[in-house]
C-alpha cells in the first residue's frame, strides 16, 4: 500500500507541474500542439499580422490622395528599415496574459487569444501619417515677346506624405502595462537565451545558425594568418546566434546588421559609423570600394531592399566570410548567421573598411 501510495503522489506532484507550467506565460511553447478547427498556429497568426501592418501604411497612402513623395521613417532603426518586434511582443502577450487580474493559460490560440495578442501587437507597433507641403524656391529664364530675356523666381509646392513607424521593446511595452517585479522577471525569461530557440520555433523561424561549434572552429584554424580581414572574420563568428533586434542592439549579446559590423571592426581599432549606409559613405569617401571580383575575408557587401532615404538606400550589411559565405544579422532569422552570399541583384556596394598592407 505504501509502494502504490507513493507513486499515486509522484503522479499527483507530477501533473501538479505539468498544470502549473501550461497555466504560466511558458505555455505559449506548447501552444502550436493544438490544431482543433478553432485554433491557430502562431506564426500564420503573425503572418496575418504583418500583412494587416502592411495594410494599413498602404490604406494611408491611398487615403492621403495625390502628393508628390512619400517619406517612411522607421523610429528607432538605425538603418531606417522595418522593425520586426514579434518575440518582444509574443514574450509581453504570454505575460500578460497568464498573469493579470483575469488570466487566461496561453496553450492554445483560439479566436480570444488572438485578439488579446493583436491587441498588444497594437500597443507595441504604432503607425503615424500627416501631410507636409513643402515651398520650393527656383529661379527661371523668361523670353518676353521683344526678345529681352528676364529672372524670375517661381515657387511652387510640394506635398510630402510623412509616415511614422515606431516600435517597443517588451521592456518598454512592460512599464507601460505597468508589470510587477514577477511579471518582469518571467518576461525576461522567456526572451532568454535558453528559450530562444523555442521562441524561434513557434515563430517559424530558422534556429540554423549555419556551421556547428566543430565547424566555427575548423573554419578558424583554416583563416590565412595575420590578415585583418580574417580577425574580421574570426570576431563575427563568436556572434552566431545572438539575437537580432533594431531596438535593443548593444544591450547583451542583441545585435543588427550595421552594429555587428561596427563591433567587429572596433575590437581591431577601426571606428566605423553606426548605421549600414553611412559605413558605405565611409567606405566611398575613403577609396576603399571594391568589386564583387575583388572580395576577401572580412569586405562589407551592402544591399538595397527600399527606398529609405539614406545613402545608395542601403538597408542591410554583412561581413564576407570567404568561399561565397557571408555573415550578418539577419531580421528574417533573428540572430547572427553564417551563410551563402544571397541576393545578388540587390547588392549596391562592396568595401574594405580598412587600408590593406
Amino acid at each position: 500500500m505504501l509502494g502504490i501510495s507513493s507513486s499515486v503522489i509522484i503522479l499527483l506532484c507530477i501533473i501538479m507541474i505539468v498544470a502549473a507550467l501550461l497555466s504560466s506565460p511558458f505555455g505559449i511553447f506548447v501552444a502550436d500542439e493544438n490544431t482543433e478547427p478553432d485554433t491557430k498556429k502562431l506564426v500564420q497568426i503573425v503572418d496575418e499580422m504583418d500583412a494587416e501592418f502592411s495594410a494599413r501604411i498602404a490604406s494611408m497612402q491611398q487615403a492621403a490622395g495625390k502628393v508628390d513623395r512619400v517619406e517612411i521613417q522607421f523610429v528607432g532603426s538605425a538603418d531606417n528599415s522595418r522593425i520586426d518586434n514579434w518575440t518582444d511582443v509574443v514574450a509581453v502577450y504570454a505575460v500578460k496574459t497568464s498573469t493579470d487580474r483575469a488570466a487566461m493559460d496561453v496553450v492554445t490560440m483560439d479566436h480570444q487569444r488572438e485578439e488579446l495578442l493583436q491587441a498588444v501587437f497594437w500597443d507595441m507597433n504604432r503607425i503615424d501619417s500627416h501631410i507636409e507641403t513643402l515651398e520650393h524656391t527656383r529661379t527661371v529664364t523668361v523670353e518676353h515677346s521683344d526678345g529681352s530675356v528676364e529672372e524670375q523666381s517661381v515657387t511652387e509646392e510640394e506635398r510630402v506624405l510623412q509616415l511614422s513607424i515606431s516600435a517597443r521593446t517588451a521592456e518598454q511595452q512592460a512599464a507601460l502595462y505597468d508589470f510587477s517585479t514577477e511579471q518582469a522577471d518571467l518576461m525576461k525569461e522567456l526572451l532568454s537565451a535558453e528559450f530562444r530557440p523555442m521562441m524561434m520555433d513557434i515563430l517559424g523561424k530558422n534556429g540554423d545558425t549555419g556551421l556547428t561549434t566543430e565547424q566555427v572552429a575548423a573554419m578558424i584554424t583554416d583563416l590565412p594568418t595575420g590578415m585583418l580581414g580574417s580577425q574580421a572574420v574570426e570576431l563575427a563568428l563568436t556572434r552566431l546566434g545572438d539575437p537580432y533586434s533594431q531596438l535593443k542592439a548593444g544591450q547583451d549579446r542583441y545585435t543588427d546588421c550595421s552594429y555587428l559590423v561596427q563591433w567587429v571592426y572596433r575590437q581591431l581599432g577601426a571606428e566605423l559609423p553606426r548605421t549600414a549606409a553611412e559605413q558605405a559613405r565611409f567606405i566611398v569617401e575613403n577609396g576603399l570600394s571594391l568589386t564583387s571580383d575583388e572580395l576577401m575575408a572580412g569586405d562589407l557587401i551592402f544591399w538595397s531592399y527600399e527606398p529609405n532615404g539614406r545613402f545608395m538606400d542601403i538597408t542591410h550589411v554583412g561581413i564576407y566570410a570567404g568561399e561565397g559565405k557571408v555573415i550578418d544579422a539577419s531580421s528574417s532569422r533573428l540572430q547572427v548567421v553564417y551563410r551563402n552570399v544571397f541576393d545578388a541583384d540587390l547588392q549596391v556596394m562592396y568595401g574594405r573598411p580598412y587600408v590593406q598592407d
